[in-house]
């Protein structure tokens, strides 16, 4: 069957979405400023888990041709395409978090003392051991409840992704072997049967950083990609395994967040959808689709990475320094939610946009030279 390729920009302006979701979500909860979905920075986290799973399968199928599913050296070339991508900045900033970890911890600890039902461990900020360091370094903190949120970056999600490109060369093989769909729903299932199996092991997260927790996630973004590549509505309702899966694994679940999750599989498949042109369909979704193709947004998409990873190491610290020092306290929570966007989003943007230029562009070259041919020694 002919696969829908090339790149689909729609896709830059929903990660955008999600990074800034991720942002605001965590300023509402630092400064106790409750705006609803807003301030559901997992639901954001979501979104970005579905544009993955929809984007791995896509260019997955789409290079089959050239890139057999079942050769070593396509899993290779996969899991060292995904490393240099995610992995340098992911390192760059680990550096500092670690090494001043104990300063961040401080200042959680301030905006604890100002907002009591924000607090969290802190302590879990200053932690310098070899052990943190080695298991951060390694990703295999994802797998470790008491190093899998640890530091104050978002790491949980970075490991719950790594994880998810460790497994997904070998649920592609699965799907070619046994069918897609059906292949994709059993891994499912078989996600919810370790929930009440290993029971203990799932509730010592205190983040769903196991992939078995939000492998379902994934999945339906995997789902919706055949979906949009057969045109098939069948895929679409098989995509909503996915939050379904979430209810019965039933692990920090926020409010609403199994049905934005159902909102936001419809409403990708809305946007990717392949119209006919001219169509009505083509038509009413055109305004969606130019207002996440417009420069602003694929601007927001650029440095989408670089925001979610980067954020928390400057609100964190401006929030805690506006309570003690600028009696933020005294501020209505809209007004409070207000300050600090207008204190803090600037410098995210612009450090964002220098990281993504000088550092993820570098890992996406150091990726393609690792991976470049070498050419053969001629002979005399």
């Amino acid at each position: 069957m002919a696969t829908s390729r090339g790149w689909s920009k729609e896709l830059e302006g929903l990660r955008g979405l999600a990074s800034l979701w991720v942002l605001l979500g965590h300023i509402c909860i630092l400064a106790d400023c409750h705006i609803p979905l807003i301030s559901s920075p997992g639901i954001g986290v979501d979104l970005f888990i579905l544009l993955s799973g929809y984007l791995m399968a896509k260019n997955y199928i789409e290079r089959r041709d050239v890139e057999p599913w079942d050769h070593a050296t396509t899993i290779k070339k996969f899991w060292l395409r995904r490393f240099f991508r995610i992995a340098p900045l992911y390192y760059i900033l680990l550096i500092v978090a670690i090494a001043a970890g104990p300063w961040f911890g401080e200042m959680r600890d301030i905006i604890s003392q100002f907002f009591p039902k924000t607090a969290t461990e802190a302590s879990r900020y200053s932690d310098q051991s070899l052990a943190n360091i080695v298991n951060h370094v390694t990703f295999v903190y994802g797998f470790l409840p008491h190093y899998a949120f640890n530091t104050v970056l978002p790491d949980w999600s970075i490991g719950l992704e790594m994880q998810f490109y460790l497994l997904f060369p070998f649920i592609m093989l699965i799907t070619a072997r046994f069918g897609y769909g059906k292949s994709l729903l059993a891994i499912m299932v078989l996600c919810c049967i370790g929930r009440f199996v290993f029971h203990n092991y799932y509730e010592a997260f205190s983040m769903p950083s196991l992939i078995l927790i939000k492998l379902n996630i994934f999945i339906s973004g995997m789902l919706l990609a055949e979906a949009v590549r057969r045109k098939s509505l069948l895929f679409i309702l098989l995509a909503q395994a996915g939050p379904a899966a979430s209810f019965v694994i039933g692990l920090g679940m926020m409010k609403y967040q199994i049905p934005m999750d159902v909102l936001m599989i419809l409403g990708m498949a809305l946007v990717l959808w392949k119209y006919p042109e001219g169509g009505k369909m083509a038509s009413l979704i055109w305004w969606p689709r130019k207002m996440l193709n417009n420069r602003f947004n694929a601007w927001l998409g650029d440095v989408s990475y670089s925001v979610y990873l980067l954020h928390l190491l400057i609100v964190i610290p401006a929030t805690a320094l506006l309570l003690q020092n600028w009696n933020l306290i005294n501020y209505a929570p809209l007004v409070r939610f207000a300050i600090v966007c207008l204190l803090v989003i600037p410098p995210v943007y612009l450090i964002s946009t220098l990281l993504y230029n000088f550092v993820e562009k570098s890992g996406i070259r150091m990726g393609k030279a690792v991976l470049a041919p070498r050419p053969q020694p001629s002979k005399a």
